[in-house]
């Protein structure tokens, strides 16, 4: 590569569903970006079909991977998993993206994996994103010793998502020395200044893949509890993911048995988020632990919207409750309902949370996002250090 030419970056990414890190990877690569980016990914998929295809050359030839993960309680599954990793490595490495590459990107935990066994021998510097804590709960208790001990040894530096993420990652001279906390792209192209704060609540809507972690169900609960019989509506903008539909139907039984059918609108996947979001009159997020990040708390303060969102993990970073938003406990429906009562009953307090929100300091851009990824991408490339060894896996 020649000083004039753009860095050549790989971002490898293990599924291409319209999961929060694809979506991520997807509004990264549709912004212009200084790096001349490739994208290596599995055969099926929507996340990536409205890339720039004269900017992002897409493979198409890695396996498909079991589903289940690393993180299935199986050990079979899991084994079988990591076995899939292990064959994508080797289709991975023969690929001309691959060897062409001057840096490469692992886009989520699995694909840091693959990434580490296709180039033991660290011939092109690799940057790991996680997207969520190194915990059991989150890679399963085969993924998370694999993803230390391959992808953790292998990498150079280390994306996060939020400080909750990065606080996880153990110290020690085996662990990469760059690190950094960068923002996710969430599809903020700009900043609304200037809150527009209806004088009655009718809308009320959450945004998020249909999954029981996400807390669907406790949102449906304090709804009814709180607004059974009005006219305030309750949108869930989402669908499920990876086989989980019958959360779903589950859901649509429930609203049914808290007798709010009629109130309960299911969206299902919205392309136009600020769109949706500017339909309604608060934003809720109801995660049942530590969200890693919480792209659609971003999502709401950029609109200027009074959000709720579960305390801890990343929203709690970006929100101070009762000052740019409110923070509940996760799981707990009572709080949730209480806060729905406040603010349907104060045009005051969603005016200031609202405010507030639009004030939020350090909240980017999608375009802002990619001048920091790119200044880590290239940072890390000029620390690289290839070993002499030949590749292995």
């Amino acid at each position: 590569m020649s000083v004039t030419d753009p860095m050549r970056v790989l971002h490898v990414t293990h599924t291409a569903q319209p999961g929060g890190a694809e979506l991520a990877l997807a509004r990264l690569l549709n912004q212009r970006h200084p790096w001349q980016a490739s994208l290596y990914g599995p055969p099926t998929g929507v996340a990536f079909d409205q890339l720039p295809p004269q900017e992002v050359a897409q493979a198409r030839d890695l396996p498909t991977l079991p589903t289940g993960g690393t993180r299935s309680s199986a050990p079979l599954l899991a084994a079988r998993y990591l076995t899939a990793l292990r064959d994508g490595a080797r289709v991975l490495r023969r690929s001309p993206l691959y060897q062409q590459a001057d840096l490469v990107h692992a886009n989520t935990a699995a694909a840091a994996i693959m990434c580490a066994l296709a180039d033991r021998a660290r011939r092109r510097p690799l940057v790991v994103h996680l997207r969520g804590p190194l915990t059991v709960e989150s890679l399963g208790p085969i993924g998370l010793p694999a993803f230390r001990r391959l992808a953790m040894r292998r990498a150079d530096g280390i994306i996060a998502n939020s400080g909750f993420t990065l606080a996880s990652v153990p110290s020690g001279p085996r662990i990469p020395a760059q690190r950094t906390v960068l923002q996710s792209p969430s599809g903020i192209s700009e900043r609304r200044t200037h809150p527009e704060v209806r004088p009655q609540v009718k809308a009320i809507g959450m945004v998020g893949r249909l999954q029981h972690w996400k807390g669907q169900h406790v949102f449906l609960r304090a709804f009814a509890a709180s607004l059974r019989g009005t006219d305030v509506r309750a949108y869930l903008c989402g669908a499920p993911l990876f086989g989980e539909e019958a959360y779903e139907t589950q859901l649509r039984e429930l609203a049914a048995t808290l007798g709010i059918s009629e109130q309960v609108i299911f969206r299902g996947h919205v392309d136009d988020i600020n769109g949706f979001l500017d339909s309604v009159d608060v934003l809720v997020h109801s995660s049942l632990g530590a969200e890693p990040l919480g792209q659609t708390v971003l999502q709401g303060l950029a609109r200027a919207l009074p959000v709720v969102a579960t305390e801890g993990g990343g929203p709690g970073e970006w929100i101070r409750s009762g000052v740019n938003g409110m923070l509940i406990p996760p799981g707990d429906a009572d709080a949730l309902a209480a806060v729905l009562r406040d603010l349907v009953g104060s045009p005051q307090l969603r005016h200031d949370l609202a405010t507030a929100a639009a004030r939020t300091p350090g909240l980017l851009t999608d375009a802002d996002c990619v001048d920091q990824h790119a200044g880590f991408f290239e940072s890390v490339r000029r620390a690289h250090r290839p070993a002499p060894a030949r590749d292995a896996a």
